[in-house]
């Protein structure tokens, strides 16, 4: 869907200008052992059904996930990472990537990603939103044009008042 490329595209390079730190920014990528560090990797994770806009678009609404790995040997490597989070977290507010088909950031969350049991893999906090997201074209299957205007004063309304009803021009 071109909308969704458009929008991890869009993502990327917002996160890239606004946070330089960084060394790495992808989209749908995993951090392997040659990734320069620190990393964001970031995707849609979910998505359920949103409030239907009622103009012929889906709305969706979409669950992101940004993972930031900070080399665990710097010192304070959590600090870093928390750090990171925060900056991340800053440009998430009313965040919607100048895109019109994309509502604003909400319900941002960010937490410290629990390493397994004897890996080796770098510190990494994890930062979650959720955003609402319009696609497909907008669809209007009605004629565009307006009707008659009309005036009708009550208990004169009605079908079989019709007759009597007055224009706009009319009422002077």
């Amino acid at each position: 869907m071109n909308e969704l490329t458009t929008l991890h595209e869009a993502i990327t390079a917002t996160i890239k200008a606004a946070m330089p730190q960084l060394e790495t920014v992808a989209g749908y990528a995993t951090t392997e052992q040659n990734t320069a560090l620190p990393a964001l990797n970031h995707a849609m994770v979910s998505f359920r059904p949103g409030t239907d806009p009622g103009d012929g678009r889906c709305c969706i609404l979409a669950t992101f996930e940004a993972d930031i790995h900070v080399d665990a040997s710097v010192m304070q490597a959590p600090l870093q990472a928390a750090s990171l989070a925060t900056q991340l977290t800053v440009l998430l507010r009313q965040q919607f990537w100048q895109l019109d088909f994309v509502q604003a950031a909400n319900n941002v969350q960010a937490s410290v990603v629990q390493p397994g049991a004897g890996t080796t893999f770098p510190t990494t906090w994890r930062v979650q939103w959720e955003q609402a997201l319009l696609l497909g074209a907008v669809q209007w299957p009605w004629p565009d044009q307006t009707g008659p205007l009309a005036f009708a004063f009550s208990p004169d309304t009605g079908p079989r008042f019709e007759a009597d009803y007055q224009s706009p021009e009319d009422l002077q």
